[in-house]
C-alpha cells in the first residue's frame, strides 16, 4: 500500500493514460476514419458480431483485458447483489454525491469541464455515468453475459477520444494527460469507496463483508477499465488511505468545479419533484460534508441544512429498522468479531 500512496507514484500515474485505446482512437484518426469510429461505438453487441469486418474497433470492443489472478466470480457477483439491493439509494448517491465529489479534484476536474464543453449537455454526462453504473452493476453482466465488458470498452474509447481532443485544447501538460491514471482510479474510488460511506449515511447498514466485497466488483470493474492494478485498493482500509492521499493532493476550490456543480445542481432540479429541488444544494453538501462542500462553493444555508439532517436523521433511523435479516445477521458477526479481536 506504501507503494500506491506515494506521491513519486502517483505523479507518474499522473502522466499514464490507456495505452491500448489511445492507440486504437489515434489509427482511427490518422486513417481518417472518425465517422466509422463513431457508428461503430453506436451499435450494439449484436450489430457488432453481425459485421463483416475483422477491423480492430470490432475486436477491441468485443474483447476484455485477460482475467488476472485473484479474480473471484462469486465475489464479484455478491458485490454486484448489494447493488440490486440497494439500488434506489446507490443510483441517488451517484448524483448528490459521488459526481460532485469527482468535481472537487483539480486538475482532473479540468478535464472534466472541457469535455462538457465539447458536449454541450451536462446532462448527458449525468444520464450516461447513471447508465454504465446499472450496465456493470447488474447481475450477470460481468460474468456469462457480456453486456457490461462491452459498456467498458466502449468507455475506454470514449476516455481515449476525450484524450485526444482536450490535449489539443488549452491543456497544461504539467497536469499530466488527461483522464490520468490517478483521475480514473479516484472515479473509481468515488464510485466505491464514497458511496459506502454514503450508504451509512442514508442508514443502509452493511458488514465489512458486504462493503469488501462491493469494493471487490469495483476493483474488478477498474481492472477492465484499464487501471493500474497497483492503484486498486485491495480492503476498505486501503480504499480509505487511498481516498484521503487523493483528497489532500488534488482537492480545493477551482472555478471548473464550481461550475460543474452549479451544472449539475441545475440539472436534479429538473428533474426531482419541486420540494426536493429546493433541497438539492443541503442534500449534497450534507453528504459531501462542510469541507468538500465549500470546495464546490456550495453555500451555507441554516434553515434548509436544519431541514435535510433533521429529514436524514429520521430516514437514517428508519433504514437501520428495516435492514435485511441476512445484512442484520452479517453486520453484529463482524461487529463481534471485531470486538474480539481488539
Amino acid at each position: 500500500m506504501k507503494e500506491k500512496t506515494s506521491g513519486v507514484f502517483l505523479d507518474r500515474q499522473r502522466h499514464v493514460g490507456d495505452p491500448d485505446a489511445d492507440n486504437l482512437f489515434a489509427e482511427m484518426v490518422s486513417k481518417k476514419k472518425l465517422s466509422d469510429f463513431h457508428k461503430t461505438l453506436s451499435l450494439s453487441e449484436k450489430e457488432l458480431h453481425l459485421l463483416n469486418t475483422d477491423q480492430p474497433m470490432k475486436a477491441f470492443i468485443l474483447g476484455k483485458r485477460a482475467e488476472p489472478e485473484w479474480v473471484d466470480d462469486s465475489r464479484v457477483l455478491r458485490g454486484q447483489e448489494i447493488f440490486d439491493n440497494h439500488a434506489f439509494p446507490i443510483m441517488t448517491l451517484l448524483g448528490l454525491m459521488s459526481l460532485p465529489y469527482c468535481y472537487a479534484a483539480s486538475p482532473g476536474n479540468k478535464a472534466l469541464f472541457m469535455a462538457e464543453k465539447m458536449r454541450q449537455s451536462p446532462a448527458k454526462r449525468i444520464t450516461d455515468t447513471a447508465q454504465f453504473t446499472i450496465d456493470v452493476l447488474k447481475p450477470g453482466n460481468l460474468q456469462s453475459n457480456r453486456y457490461g465488458f462491452v459498456q467498458i470498452r466502449k468507455t475506454r474509447l470514449i476516455h481515449a477520444m476525450a484524450r485526444h481532443y482536450i490535449s489539443k485544447a488549452e491543456w497544461n501538460q504539467d497536469w499530466g494527460v488527461p483522464i490520468n491514471q490517478e483521475d480514473m482510479a479516484g472515479t473509481n474510488l468515488a464510485f466505491s469507496y464514497i458511496i459506502l460511506v454514503g450508504l451509512q449515511s442514508f442508514g443502509v447498514m452493511l458488514s465489512m463483508k458486504e462493503k469488501e466485497d462491493f469494493l471487490f466488483t469495483w476493483k474488478y470493474i477498474g481492472y477492465q477499465l484499464g487501471i493500474n492494478e497497483k492503484l486498486l485498493p485491495d480492503s476498505f482500509k486501503e480504499a480509505e488511505m487511498l481516498t484521503e492521499v487523493i483528497k489532500r493532493r488534488h482537492f480545493k476550490k477551482t472555478e471548473e468545479g464550481v461550475i460543474l456543480t452549479q451544472e449539475l445542481v441545475k440539472y436534479l432540479e429538473t428533474v426531482v419533484p419541486q420540494r426536493q429541488a429546493y433541497f438539492v444544494k443541503a442534500q449534497i453538501k450534507y453528504f459531501l460534508g462542510r469541507e468538500v462542500a465549500g470546495y464546490l462553493g456550495l453555500p451555507d444555508n441554516r434553515i434548509k441544512d436544519k431541514i435535510i439532517e433533521a429529514t436524514n436523521s429520521v430516514k437514517e433511523i428508519q433504514n437501520f429498522f428495516t435492514i435485511p435479516k441476512k445484512s442484520l445477521n452479517l453486520l453484529f458477526e463482524n461487529y463481534k468479531n471485531e470486538s474480539r479481536g481488539r
